[in-house]
């Protein structure tokens, strides 16, 4: 059996895109390619905004935004990284106040360079990260060559999620109920990053809910914790005020089968008198205000997110693109 395995072989970017701007960069401001660059850095859902973005006197090569609205700068470049580049990312960092994420995407990075994004990810502000990315493609044989992207350089998300949680703590207005909840999913990030889960958690979450984005404007994961009734629970929810119900319609034409992959029964919630639809699993078999249950409590909302993932991502891709992109507001 052994001898019917391929070995992948490298093929030269250049052979799959021939010119970086006019074929590269159109290329990965596709959203289906945007979301397979942001599945590999646990982005959740970018929405592609602009191309070739006047900055002075050069471009930025695309203007992203993530799932809260933030900024997300794609600088891409063939070949080894060169000062160049790192010049434009700080010359239209230099114009922002705060929450930009840098993606800087190149064939080959120099360590000078690699150093300097491991230097600005532990020497900037809150509201700051950067993402060093090689880009590459492979085939098979005879096959079509697949593109694949290698994180070089990323933010330190367990440090950053501390950060988050010791700002939001003691400079925001927060109530003893909203501290709790700072807390809670601050740990959650940390539990995340030590079982290396495609997960990330944005921002400093105040309330009951954290949601993850599956590469499609529209639809996210949340993670929900009830302190007033101790539900724990995780869904998918489809947020589009055109489609929603119709993409309902069609997962759950896909009941038996979502729900096999899944091993458990799921709550579906159509919510006709609401804009969004909820597929949902949940219990109550924890005390979500026991921070001695926390790891446990953790253990199963991963556990269920990353059975939500494989189940729905690519049937939901399928479906189609919703015609309006997700609320920010995980929890209402």
């Amino acid at each position: 059996m052994n001898d019917q395995l391929g070995r992948l072989e490298p093929v030269p970017l250049r052979q799959v895109w021939p010119h970086e701007g006019n074929d590269f960069t159109p290329w990965l401001a596709q959203q289906e390619n945007l979301a397979l660059l942001a599945e590999t850095l646990q982005l959740g859902d970018l929405s592609e905004q602009r191309t070739e973005v006047s900055v002075g006197s050069f471009y930025i090569d695309i203007l992203a935004k993530d799932e809260l609205g933030n900024a997300v700068v794609i600088e891409n470049q063939f070949g080894p990284t060169d000062h160049t580049h790192l010049g434009q990312i700080m010359t239209y960092l230099a114009g922002q106040e705060s929450h930009v994420t840098v993606v800087w995407v190149a064939e080959t990075f120099r360590e000078e360079h690699r150093a300097a994004i491991d230097w600005l990810n532990a020497s900037t502000i809150e509201g700051f990260d950067f993402f060093a990315v090689e880009v590459e493609a492979s085939k098979i044989g005879a096959s079509v060559p697949a593109p694949r992207f290698n994180v070089v350089s990323k933010p330190n998300n367990w440090s950053r999620s501390v950060s988050r949680a010791t700002r939001a703590g003691s400079e925001g207005p927060l109530d003893e109920r909203q501290k709790e909840y700072v807390a809670y999913w601050s740990d959650f990030d940390a539990f995340l990053n030590a079982q290396s889960a495609p997960f990330r958690v944005s921002g400093s979450p105040r309330d009951y809910g954290c949601s993850f984005g599956l590469g499609l404007a529209g639809v996210s994961l949340l993670a929900l914790a009830g302190k007033w009734d101790n539900r724990l629970a995780v869904e998918l929810r489809l947020n589009s005020k055109a489609s929603s119900k119709a993409l309902f319609d069609q997962l759950r034409q896909q009941q038996t089968a979502i729900e096999a992959d899944i091993g458990e029964p799921l709550e579906w919630l159509r919510q006709d008198d609401k804009i969004r639809s909820r597929i949902a699993i949940s219990t109550k078999a924890f005390n979500v205000s026991d921070r001695e249950q926390w790891p446990k409590q953790y253990g199963w909302l991963l556990d269920h997110l990353l059975k939500f993932k494989a189940a729905f991502q690519e049937r939901v891709r399928g479906l189609g693109e919703p015609d309006v992109a997700p609320e920010p507001d995980a929890a209402s």
